[in-house]
């Protein structure tokens, strides 16, 4: 049974592009076949036309039949029916006077035969491609595309499309993020303006409904009950079992139930147990460890320098004797000669080879691995009781209610996930905490939670309420909220709430697919959502390296919500060779967009990025650099910086009438002292603080420096009086 899925579209381009959204979602999601995918205009009052892909009609039927047909009778029937004609031939022009006239004259036969015969399929294949496209025809009837163009405006465009139950809900959302309108028909029953281009319509209409009422229609808007999520969005779904046998049903129920969802529920999954002599244990179903993808490799390299390496010596040989032809040299088996040399030369290629296709695998597999960092996993494993098991599954957002549903089915306990780690690993908390990151209550003085924002995008929040003021923190590239830990005892001490997030594709939060998505607007949009969703009006921002570019793009969006800005270790626009490229090639960056959203979405980090344990890490430090690039995902990761280079926030600088403060390591390498000083000459009345002994990690390497800059911050500017806020503001003006 499939259901019609109507979208409203402001111009025909629109629909088109979504068309072509579509297409690539059900590929990639591999959402089964959408027979056909409508899209209607309406160039003028008394035009309505429409394009389908798919819709297999009786003439494109009997076009096929006929190419089908004209091939088939051509190569197959037409040589066929010519060898027996030209048998027959042959026996009556035996006594011909001629050898040439005969074989002329069977030629002639058997093309004129042949042509006969591929003309007849021909006919036959169109008759029977026409009958055929007409009874299975998939698409949707011209009559009711017709009927939808008679709702549009002039301009307008409507996409349409039948659906299953399951395709719906990724579908739905992938449209509403399209910047269309789902419409769904008129029921009956509800009432509406009559057609208001009817006068007598439209005089009922202006008494009924009010002069300037416009047609009812016979489709209305759909209203979503949730906030539209990107499809390609991944969650994690924690199931916690029985026992080890309990798990491995459960994950069988997980791969029975990908044959009805397709790619939906794609993704690893990891049973985690812990014997009676308290043993962990754990399974994963996509584990290309650094050893695998090694050996891979090595096999792959080795018989590539077989191939290179024995071709390379045959040619070598062969060379050797031509230019040896005519003397004494040449050996008396040349044979034999040019094996042995292609032979050695392909053992030497393959060992070469192998040794730089092992290299090259092990990187590749630990930098797109889809397993769970095994780190995690045996984390979490201390803490499962003896006996006991966890699954835990990646699956694409739209299949959770379904899988979770399954697993219950099961006899299983659900946790959904994004979870923060106390969630995760302790297994004793009740079931009411067990629903992953349900909404708090007012009284809470703790929220922990994913917030839809007005992308489809879910961003993680960790609110501490302990005031009416709040300090909000955005960390830098490749972390989390977790980053800010160290100094919650001291702001929250003194009686401010914090609000960390973690930005799009970090920490919890969701990690979208299209490298545009990645742009530093973006981000700062994500922040105004999570605001307003929290009802936080008097706040400050500390934006840390990245955070600081992401909190001077919200100030460029919103110059008047924040009371102040702190900016650590930022800089005024992109560094100078990414910034180059972006504004003098930016062809390269929507190459590099393209080639990056083709990499894993999967995060392989299912616990906080652990902070402490990269105490006094330098600037640039490799394991602190891969251990970020696997907790955000290597795609993710390297989206980011890609954003930074397409980042100027000098405009938006400029326009900061707040109090700023800007601080900056003293040997900082990233972002050095001059470029915090050239944001300092943007930022009018703007004061600079160099902190000594302190690079680029500050936040986690001098902490205290960092909780104290920012209640000194809010002491000295009096950025929470309003008076003084006001005070402040005037002096920076002159």
């Amino acid at each position: 049974m499939q259901d019609e899925l109507i979208c409203f579209f402001d111009r025909p381009a629109s629909a088109r592009e979504a068309r072509r959204e579509l297409r690539a979602l059900q590929k990639e999601l591999r959402l089964g076949s959408l027979p056909s995918i409508a899209v209607v205009t309406r160039p003028a009052r008394d035009s309505i036309q429409f394009e389908q892909d798919g819709n297999l009609g009786a003439g494109d039927g009997m076009r096929f039949g006929l190419v089908v047909g004209a091939l088939f009778g051509a190569v197959l029937l037409a040589p066929f029916v010519g060898i027996l004609v030209a048998g027959d031939a042959r026996q009556g022009l035996a006594t011909a006077p001629s050898v040439d006239n005969w074989v002329t004259a069977l030629a002639l036969v058997v093309a004129f035969v042949s042509g006969l015969t591929a003309l007849l399929s021909a006919l036959g294949g169109a008759l029977l491609g026409g009958l055929a496209a007409a009874l299975i025809n998939f698409g949707i009837s011209s009559r009711r595309l017709y009927a939808i163009g008679e709702e549009l405006d002039i301009g307008q465009a409507a996409l349409v499309t039948r659906v299953r139950a399951a395709q719906r809900p990724p579908i739905a959302d992938q449209l509403a993020l399209s910047g269309g309108t789902l419409m769904r028909p008129r029921e009956a029953g509800q009432t509406g303006a009559p057609a208001a281009d009817d006068p007598t319509a439209a005089s009922i209409a202006a008494r009924a409904y009010g002069a300037g009422a416009r047609r009812a229609g016979a489709c209305v808007p759909v209203t979503l009950d949730v906030p539209p999520v990107d499809p390609r969005q991944r969650d994690l779904v924690v199931a916690e079992c029985s026992d080890a046998a309990h798990a491995r049903r459960a994950a069988r129920s997980l791969r029975r139930l990908r044959r009805s969802l397709g790619g939906l529920a794609a993704g690893n999954y990891a049973v985690v147990t812990r014997d009676e002599q308290g043993r962990a244990r754990i399974r994963q179903a996509e584990n290309v460890t650094t050893g695998r993808g090694g050996l891979f490799g090595a096999l792959v390299g080795a018989l590539a320098g077989l191939l290179v390496g024995g071709l390379f010596g045959t040619a070598v040989a062969s060379l050797a004797l031509m230019v040896s032809q005519g003397t004494t040299t040449v050996p008396a088996n040349a044979g034999g000669f040019i094996v042995a040399l292609g032979l050695v030369f392909g053992v030497i290629g393959a060992v070469l080879f192998s040794l730089g296709g092992g290299l090259l695998g092990a990187g590749v597999a630990h930098l797109v691995n889809l397993a769970y960092k095994d780190a995690d996993l045996r984390h979490i494993a201390e803490t499962v009781p003896p006996g006991k098991a966890l699954l835990i599954a990646s699956l694409y957002h739209h299949a959770g209610p379904a899988v979770v549903e399954a697993l219950r089915a099961e006899g299983a306990t659900l946790r959904h996930m994004p979870l923060p780690p106390a969630q995760l690993v302790d297994v004793a908390i009740d079931e009411a905490r067990r629903v992953a990151l349900g909404p708090a209550g007012a009284e809470e003085p703790d929220t922990r939670q994913l917030i839809p924002t007005r992308s489809g995008v879910r961003i993680f929040a960790d609110w501490h309420r302990r005031g009416p003021q709040t300090i909000v923190l955005l960390h830098g590239a490749g972390g989390d909220h977790d980053a800010w830990r160290a100094q919650y005892p001291a702001l929250h001490g003194a009686g401010f709430s914090t609000l960390a997030l973690d930005l799009r594709g970090h920490g919890y939060s969701d990690r979208p697919r299209g490298a545009d998505d990645y742009r530093l607007e973006r981000f700062a949009e994500d922040v105004y959502d999570v605001l307003e969703a929290l009802a936080i009006r008097d706040f400050i921002m500390v934006g840390h390296c990245f955070g600081g570019m992401v909190t001077t793009m919200f100030h460029q969006a919103h110059p008047q919500l924040s009371k102040g800005y702190l900016l650590l270790d930022t800089a005024a626009r992109a560094p100078a060779a990414p910034g180059w490229v972006a504004t003098r090639a930016p062809w390269v960056i929507g190459l590099l967009g393209r080639l990056l959203e083709l990499l894993p979405a999967d995060r392989r980090a299912l616990l906080p990025n652990n902070m402490d344990a990269f105490k006094g890490t330098g600037d640039i430090q490799l394991n602190r650099l891969m251990a970020d690039a696997s907790h955000t995902t290597l795609r993710a990761w390297l989206m980011v910086y890609r954003g930074i280079a397409q980042y100027d926030g000098v405009a938006s600088l400029r326009s900061m009438t707040q109090p700023v403060w800007v601080v900056v390591g003293e040997e900082d390498t990233v972002f050095t002292v001059e470029d915090s000083k050239t944001i300092q000459r943007h930022v009018p009345g703007s004061r600079l603080i160099t902190v000594p002994g302190a690079n680029h990690i500050i936040v986690v390497n001098n902490p205290e420096v960092v909780e104290q800059l920012i209640l000194d911050f809010i002491h000295d500017t009096g950025v929470f009086n309003e008076r003084a806020a006001r005070a402040t503001a005037r002096a920076a003006e002159f």
